[in-house]
């Protein structure tokens, strides 16, 4: 009796070593499964795409950051709903910047409204303005673009119109 006892023990054994590697089969089957189905590792569609361009941007904040000029914005409400922008542009030494084309482009931070877009007129001495309707009171984002033949100089700023 003791030896048939001793013959079931040794045909189990091996059958629960190798039900043991079976689960941790198993196991690794689902974690590898679900691994491949969910985030791929990847934060951008076209990383190559979105490197180069990056490197674009950072060669041109250099490029702009040479340059040197500096600027000033006004906001100012108005009587009538709008806004008067004042933008005043200097060089590196200082001297007002007469010859710049300026735009300046308003958006919503917080609705889906279309950007607005309004070009700034020189009004001598390297001071611009514009008038701008807003739609709505509260935070603006404003995004400036200035250029002076080939040199192009880009900024951002937030108003709050009230």
């Amino acid at each position: 009796m003791q030896q048939v006892k001793h013959m079931i023990r040794q045909r189990w054994i091996p059958s629960l070593f190798v039900l043991g590697f079976l689960v941790v089969v198993a196991v690794n089957a689902v974690l590898i499964v679900t691994a491949t189905g969910t985030f791929s590792g990847l934060v951008v569609a076209h990383p190559y795409k979105k490197g180069a361009e990056y490197s674009r941007l950072h060669q041109a904040l250099l490029e702009q950051k040479e340059l040197g000029w500096q600027y000033g914005l006004q906001a100012l409400p108005q009587a009538d709903g709008q806004v008067r922008l004042i933008m005043q542009w200097k060089d590196g030494a200082a001297l007002a910047l007469s010859d710049l084309v300026v735009t300046l482009e308003a958006s919503r931070p917080v609705e889906n409204i279309a950007p607005l877009t309004v070009d700034l007129q020189s009004r001598g001495g390297g001071r611009y303005e514009a008038l701008l309707e807003l739609p709505r009171d509260g935070l603006w984002d404003l995004r400036i673009a200035a250029s002076q033949g080939q040199r192009r100089f880009v900024a951002a700023e937030r108003i709050r119109v009230q």
